[in-house]
């Protein structure tokens, strides 16, 4: 499973998504389900992860791409 961290790195960064969307071109809609990808039901989740839009955050806010991804294991896949 791909963990998305978006929020965690806004919070270090003193950033909003508001500022992010407007420092990227890219909707607030689309941030914010990056944000809140974790608390969302099973259909609204990030599906895709645009690379231009994964290039756009990481420039804005200087950082790598792991700093905004992580893959972990899922539990059913440990149970195998």
């Amino acid at each position: 499973m791909i963990k998305i961290k978006l929020k965690q790195l806004l919070e270090e960064q003193n950033k909003t998504m508001y500022w992010l969307s407007k420092n990227t071109g890219i909707r607030p809609n689309t941030i914010s389900q990056w944000v809140n990808n974790e608390e969302l039901i099973e259909d609204k989740k990030v599906k895709e992860i645009n690379v231009e839009t994964l290039d756009k955050i990481c420039k804005v806010l200087n950082c790598r791409v792991e700093d905004i991804l992580e893959y972990v294991e899922d539990e059913k896949d440990h149970s195998k």
